[in-house]
């Protein structure tokens, strides 16, 4: 029998593809720039970050909705990275508090659908 994926799980998802679809944007600086979005000058390490993040997470969204554990764990690491980035960064004195909500709020609905990809009796 198929296990039903939680509204959670898929509210996770469905976030994480705006951020991609966003992400690969990005990548199109003519048209960010007559949508009016503001980013920078792509560069070799910034369309290959970008790149990487995409793929990290469409591995981890395709994980997250065929509720695999490793999807699950891979996303929480993916938040934990950008929310410690974040902190550098405000540290350094970026004071974009905005870059350090985002991250916490991914913990923290990755947190709460714990349920669905952690078995009883592991």
């Amino acid at each position: 029998m198929k296990q039903e994926r939680p509204l959670l799980v898929t509210y996770i998802t469905d976030l994480n593809i705006i951020n991609i679809v966003l992400l690969i944007v990005s990548l199109f600086p003519k048209l960010t720039k007559r949508v009016g979005i503001i980013t920078n000058p792509p560069t070799v390490n910034n369309v290959i970050t970008r790149v990487m993040i995409i793929l990290i997470l469409l591995v981890a969204t395709y994980g997250l909705l065929r509720l695999k554990r490793w999807g699950y764990w891979l996303m929480l690491a993916y938040n934990l990275i950008f929310l410690i980035e974040s902190i550098v960064s405000l540290i350094k004195g970026n004071y974009n508090i905005l870059n350090v909500i985002i991250p916490i709020l991914g913990i923290s609905l990755t947190l709460s659908a714990k349920q669905y990809f952690i078995k009883e009796g592991n």
